[in-house]
């Protein structure tokens, strides 16, 4: 079955697989029984791919052992099985689930979660995608991972590792930034990222660099260094690992008094609406429905100051 994905399973990349496979039999067969569980039962029959991921070359990032990406793995799926309701559960592993929604300037802009798709799928466990309209403009791909890994001495980390524009759409995305308050889809999506976290209880976020990306190639150094590093760089993300960035949640922000005289009233209804998604997007996992706005309408929430996280309740273990 895996033989007959075409591209994505490659004999070569078989071969290289079922070897992996055969060197760690134990771990497999944890990951097997793992996947004997519902709702994971039914993904894996949809996508047989699935509980082999970990055992492709370069899952998550380059410079990650085999036991590592074991670990990410399990980690992540466990993490789900024991802390979502079956119903989100299932949402996110067949079709996806819509996190939030906002209405601006005519156009509808929806943030959902669900499985990525191959070719892209080893590059997370997660997506967060921004659609405008039905067409999805821009995605992030993200694991819950422990947070050894990346040498942090948190328990768990969200890891970041996959933040792109869908080829072909750069007139959307500039349409998108603009209708949005001039907020890039990066940084919705990476706000989106940081209500996820909360919503676990996750304190800390990381991410991959430029050249540790999966798909990342010398003839396009220059974009996935502007794509990443500067980006994560210019959030006052700090190299934490080799290969990795990392910062505490909610990720720190200039203060007010630091920015420029006739850009603070822009700079905080940017952040505003930043907030509302991070909190939208964190609150979707307790109540299960979506909470919509309007992003003229955020200073309204003027009470509530950028970087400030919520008390959120524990999750009900199942």
């Amino acid at each position: 079955m895996l033989a007959r994905q075409g591209k994505t399973w490659t004999p070569s990349l078989l071969a290289g697989v079922s070897w992996r496979a055969l060197t760690n039999v134990c771990s497999l067969k944890e990951i097997l029984r793992l996947f004997k569980l519902s709702p994971f039962t039914e993904a894996a029959q949809s996508n047989p791919r699935l509980p082999f991921k970990f055992l492709t070359h370069d899952y998550l990032a380059r410079n990650l052992t085999v036991a590592e990406r074991l670990s990410c793995f399990s980690h992540h799926h466990r993490r789900m099985c024991d802390v979502l309701p079956d119903h989100i559960l299932l949402q996110i592993l067949h079709g996806g689930a819509t996190l939030h929604t906002l209405y601006q300037a005519g156009r509808s802009f929806t943030l959902t979660i669900g499985l990525p798709r191959p070719p892209n799928d080893k590059e997370g466990e997660l997506s967060l995608d921004l659609k405008m309209g039905s067409e999805t403009v821009f995605n992030l791909s993200c694991s819950i991972i422990p947070g050894w890994v990346v040498k942090s001495k948190a328990a768990e980390v969200l890891l970041i590792t996959r933040l792109q524009g869908l080829r072909g759409q750069y007139p959307q995305i500039r349409q998108a930034t603009k209708a949005l308050c001039s907020v890039s889809p990066r940084a919705i999506l990476l706000a989106a990222a940081q209500g996820v976290a909360e919503a676990f209880g996750i304190v800390e976020i990381a991410a991959v660099c430029a050249t540790n990306q999966v798909y990342y190639c010398s003839e396009l150094a220059f974009s996935f260094t502007n794509s990443y590093d500067e980006f994560f760089i210019d959030l006052g993300m700090a190299w934490t690992a080799p290969g990795f960035f990392g910062s505490s949640i909610p990720i720190t922000e200039k203060p007010l008094e630091e920015i420029k005289r006739g850009h603070k009233i822009r700079t905080r209804k940017k952040r505003l609406l930043k907030l509302e998604i991070q909190l939208a997007c964190a609150k979707f996992f307790f109540q299960g429905d979506v909470r919509t706005s309007d992003c003229s309408g955020i200073l309204q929430l003027g009470s509530v100051e950028p970087n400030v996280s919520p008390n959120w309740p524990s999750f009900r273990s199942r």
